[in-house]
């Protein structure tokens, strides 16, 4: 009678578990009130950081980039700019620098001129070229604004006219798209 006592007293533990020790474990079925997540699909964008690489595919030029979600339009770093009319067209010769800090002279389209207000509130005139520019795997022909970015940390500022309804932009990263 003791024996089977010690046996009850034993056994009875590992049975109120319902049996867990045994490989029978039931899965949780969905609560079938909770909705899946849906992502928009205007949300469905490329991830691009504070910093990134740009190539402006008919100057010849990839240079590093910062990304301003508050300026309207892309600038690039000019000096030395002149301005020419060759066989009718009108074009804009000016400085820019590469990333080793090399000066290259290029040349572009003239457009048009643009008044520009700066964040400190100064007005002034700027050129304006349109060249295409590529940003990951986007390409695009936008508006540039010929403005002397010595300065400046970066010799150019990508603005919304190229951004909007294209990126999203995390300001946490730096170079998302690649080196």
């Amino acid at each position: 009678m003791r024996h089977r006592l010690l046996l009850l007293i034993w056994i009875i533990p590992f049975s109120a578990f319902g049996g867990c020790f045994r490989g029978n474990i039931k899965e949780k079925k969905p609560d079938p009130h909770t909705k899946p997540i849906v992502i928009p699909p205007q949300y469905l964008k490329p991830i691009i950081g504070r910093v990134e690489w740009v190539e402006i595919p008919n100057l010849k030029l990839r240079i590093r980039a910062r990304i301003d979600t508050g300026a309207k339009t892309c600038s690039i770093h000019a000096v030395n700019i002149e301005k020419k009319t060759e066989n009718g067209e009108n074009y804009v010769y000016f400085d820019t620098f590469l990333p080793d800090g090399k000066i290259v002279r290029v040349k572009s389209k003239y457009s048009s001129e643009t008044k520009v207000v700066s964040t400190n509130g100064q007005s002034e005139t700027r050129i304006v070229v349109r060249e295409v520019l590529k940003l990951g795997k986007i390409m695009e022909e936008v508006n540039l604004t010929l403005n002397d970015r010595t300065n400046l940390t970066y010799p150019f500022l990508i603005g919304r006219n190229f951004l909007m309804g294209k990126y999203l932009v995390d300001v946490s990263l730096s170079h998302a798209l690649g080196d």
